[in-house]
């Protein structure tokens, strides 16, 4: 069985019903539903019953009594780990948060800049400053800011790292520039504190800060998840990467190669680049002054609170996670490892065609056409490839189907490395699409979202594999045609697919939701949602 098809899930439901009480009744029973079984590492291309639960324990551990059974009618039964998002979707406890994240496509609201200069291919000639993180993140950001002499612009999902806002804070409270930011309204800890430090700055420089709200009604449904900056109008720094700790470490294992040992355990898999063309660098900052200034009339309107002095909204849960997991992930990641250094490319001029990408404005029939146009080759990276069935979601579903199809073809080289956090999920519901499970690995610490083709092209990206994330957030990408600038990222993907990621699949670890004021149970580690996904 190539697919799992309308009629066998049918047949298994029939069966799931039938035997709906008896499920329930286990512990931890979060949800039962069609799927193929994950068995020594691979998934069996058979319809099977697949019984989610809260907190999946060994065999051994669980009493005859309680063990969910083998087998029901014609099926095997297979018990999984439900991840964070299936556990959140059926608790009493975040109610209102679940239905925020169910309403948050409705009645968006966005409209583009008028003749959309985004939707245009550009003509480079500068070379591109082709960097990755952990290796070379904020070593490269850094300097790219402090170079800012007139103004700067950015957009921002993540800003939790208290080294980027002290050097940003610094910049525009002495060196005299008008800045701009565009943030996402989802606010952790961290990013409140950094908040008060900018809404201070507000007063002493020249500086416009808004919230971007997301949701209902809103222009994005739940991320303004951009990351971009633009310094003079004449350069940008695009990225995979928040202005975070774990997206722009402080570190340096280029400069300083004692730091290169455990570098992914205290930051992710980015892909960067930094391009110097004054007209493609003023098209990105009039997309992001016009997100802006639309924030700015909601809040003039009475529309939203787009303030920076606002109350945070509904936040997603922390999670508790298991410390073996942690341990066993800070084991891997502790071998000797050679940092990317940065490089500008291409090495001789040229012109080298780029087409800037946005969601929800082009990113998806460019990317499209971009999977269609591999011959020999195909490699992405993604922290998530999330499968939806929802309708709203048709468009992003025609997108993994291609995928799939593309994936059996045996000439073309496809490989997929996916972020470890639900990776077991997120696989099975891509080989019950009709994936190949050999295209796929699984690595931790991936928090990138880029694709290389046949060593030609490449594209640095923001963008989740996911409903919202293709279709109705704010996200920002390059696709640039040129070999060098492709081989540069080739080269670090096949190094991971080589060194760091792993072809077996195992069950995602058992993490749970956290309550507010509940207490860390032993052997588990409290997190916040967004640090747990990258």
């Amino acid at each position: 069985m190539k697919v799992l098809d309308d009629a066998a899930r049918a047949a298994v439901r029939s069966v799931i019903a039938t035997h709906q009480a008896q499920l329930a009744a286990l512990p931890g029973y979060v949800a039962a539903e069609p799927g193929f079984p994950l068995v020594d590492g691979r998934f069996l291309r058979e319809p099977a019953v697949i019984v989610l639960v809260d907190r999946k324990r060994p065999l051994s551990e669980v009493p005859v009594a309680e063990r969910a059974p083998r087998q029901l009618g014609p099926y095997r039964v297979c018990v999984m780990q439900a991840d964070p998002a299936r556990q959140l979707a059926v608790s009493a406890d975040f109610e209102d948060t679940v239905n925020a994240l169910a309403e948050a496509a409705v009645g968006l609201v966005y409209k583009p800049p008028a003749g959309q200069p985004i939707d245009k291919v550009y003509n480079v000639k500068q070379p591109f400053l082709c960097h990755v993180g952990p290796d070379a993140g904020w070593p490269v950001l850094r300097p790219f800011l402090e170079g800012t002499t007139r103004s700067l612009s950015v957009a921002m999902y993540d800003f939790n790292a208290d080294h980027v806002a002290q050097v940003f804070i610094d910049l525009v409270r002495n060196g005299g520039i008008a800045a701009a930011l565009s943030w996402d309204d989802g606010m952790t800890k961290e990013e409140q504190v950094i908040r008060k430090k900018l809404r201070k700055l507000q007063q002493e420089a020249d500086f416009r800060a808004w919230l971007v709200q997301c949701g209902k009604g809103r222009r994005f449904a739940s991320a303004y998840h951009e990351k971009v900056a633009v310094r003079d109008g004449k350069a940008f720094w695009l990225s995979s990467g928040n202005w975070s700790k774990r997206s722009q470490p402080d570190i340096d294992p280029v400069a300083t190669p004692a730091q290169a040992k455990g570098m992914f355990s205290k930051g992710n898999r980015e892909w960067h680049v930094i391009c110097n063309d004054a007209v493609l660098s003023k098209v990105f900052e009039k997309y992001i002054l016009h997100d802006l200034k639309a924030s700015e009339k909601e809040e003039a309107d009475g529309a939203a609170d787009a303030a920076l002095d606002v109350a945070p909204k509904l936040t997603l849960p922390d999670v508790f996670v298991p410390l073996d997991h942690l341990l066993e992930q800070a084991v891997a990641f502790a071998g000797p490892v050679v940092p990317v250094e940065p490089a500008r490319l291409p090495a001789v001029k040229t012109t080298v065609k780029v087409q800037p990408v946005l969601t929800p404005d082009n990113y998806l029939p460019h990317i499209n056409a971009l999977i269609d146009s591999a011959q020999t080759s195909l490699y992405l990276q993604f922290a998530y490839i999330t499968w939806s069935d929802a309708d709203k979601d048709a468009d992003f579903r025609a997108l993994l189907r291609k995928l799939a199809q593309r994936s059996t073809e045996p000439d073309l080289d496809l490989r997929i490395i996916l972020g470890s956090t639900s990776a077991a999920d997120n696989i099975r519901k891509l080989v019950e699409a009709g994936c190949n499970q050999d295209v796929f690995r699984v690595q931790g610490s991936i928090h990138n979202k880029g694709i290389i083709v046949d060593g030609q092209a490449v594209l640095v990206s923001s963008t989740n594999w996911s409903g919202d994330g293709v279709l109705r957030n704010r996200d920002a990408g390059l696709i640039i045609h040129n070999e060098e600038v492709a081989q540069y990222y080739q080269q670090v993907f096949l190094d991971d697919w080589d060194s760091r990621a792993r072809s077996r699949v195992d069950d995602d670890p058992p993490v749970t939701l956290a309550s507010a004021g509940a207490p860390t149970p032993p052997g588990m580690v409290r997190m916040s949602w967004s640090d747990y996904h990258g």
